[in-house]
């Protein structure tokens, strides 16, 4: 029998030509993803990949597989759709990414504020930086992503739904308490902490930066993390500045461990954005997620 999560790895594997890859974005072990591809390869009674020095590329069976591969996998997704909303018009199952900052900070509220209303939808968040979202969506494993990067691709769709603002956090009783705004030349000279590669968060600096004729290179670059939870608790620890999203800093701004500063004559901001397949079909719950989206009440700014 022909295993759906084994054909998803089988097809995740197949466009990223690497097991890495792969496995981060199904969020799976390397040992893994070779579990489910030889599951495939057992039952089809043939190999699919030829691995060569690192290289991962498909076998003439393989490619066979892999143009029937994404029409399976879509069908098989139209039909569960279609399956879970005969009985009623809000019953379903939504399967969401989300980069970080959003999955971590704003959906939760969203969310809880979703399923008041609308209790029979079912829903699955998968969390990840903009990248790795978005080579979900191509892959078909998610229905549609709400991410806080830039994002091109001729088969994808994107639309803002909200604008986030980014901004200087710097720990409790330092020499930046009293200020509401700070000079990029007074930042340059301190030890700062950005993101990772990957994150919409530090592309949105490097940028917001450039348009200002500045380069992430101009800066004190001290230390890169793969979370706004590991930045902030270097930040508190005294290691250095930050650059991130207002919606990080809501628990530490109302403790006091936390300041956050504008930076002066330049605006930090950046689009938080629905990102979904060309030509997908939509469910009825995933049109009533994102009508709600576009009405959910909230603030923009935390600045008061």
């Amino acid at each position: 029998m022909l295993n759906k999560f084994s054909l998803k790895t089988f097809y995740t594997l197949s466009n990223e030509k690497s097991f890495s890859n792969t496995a981060r974005i199904l969020c799976l072990t390397q040992p893994a993803v070779s579990h489910q591809i030889h599951i495939l390869e057992d039952y089809l009674e043939t190999r699919l990949f030829d691995r060569f020095k690192g290289d991962v590329s498909l076998t003439p069976s393989g490619e066979i597989l892999y143009r029937y591969a994404q029409n399976i996998l879509e069908l098989y997704q139209q039909a569960e759709k279609e399956i879970f909303e005969l009985t009623e018009s809000m019953q379903g199952r939504l399967v969401i990414g989300a980069s970080t900052t959003i999955g971590q900070y704003l959906l939760p509220v969203i969310l809880g504020k979703f399923k008041d209303c609308y209790p029979k939808i079912d829903i699955f968040l998968t969390n990840a930086n903009t990248r790795d979202i978005s080579a979900q969506l191509l892959n078909n494993l998610i229905d549609f992503g709400l991410v806080e990067g830039p994002v091109e691709h001729k088969d994808i769709m994107v639309e803002k739904f909200m604008e986030d603002e980014l901004v200087v956090i710097v720990p409790a009783g330092h020499d930046w308490q009293d200020k509401e705004e700070i000079d990029i030349d007074e930042v340059r000279n301190k030890p700062i902490i950005l993101r990772e590669q990957g994150s919409g968060t530090r592309k949105a600096i490097e940028d917001t930066l450039a348009v200002a004729g500045i380069k992430l290179t101009d800066l004190n670059i001290k230390m890169e993390l793969g979370s706004s939870e590991s930045i902030k608790a270097a930040v508190e620890a005294g290691l250095g500045i930050a650059i991130i999203s207002q919606w990080t800093v809501l628990k530490e701004r109302k403790l006091g461990s936390l300041k956050m500063l504008r930076l002066k004559g330049i605006k930090l901001n950046r689009d938080f954005a629905v990102i979904m397949k060309n030509n997908r079909f939509r469910t009825k719950a995933m049109g009533q997620f994102l009508d709600f989206l576009k009405v959910s009440e909230i603030k923009y700014s935390l600045f008061v």
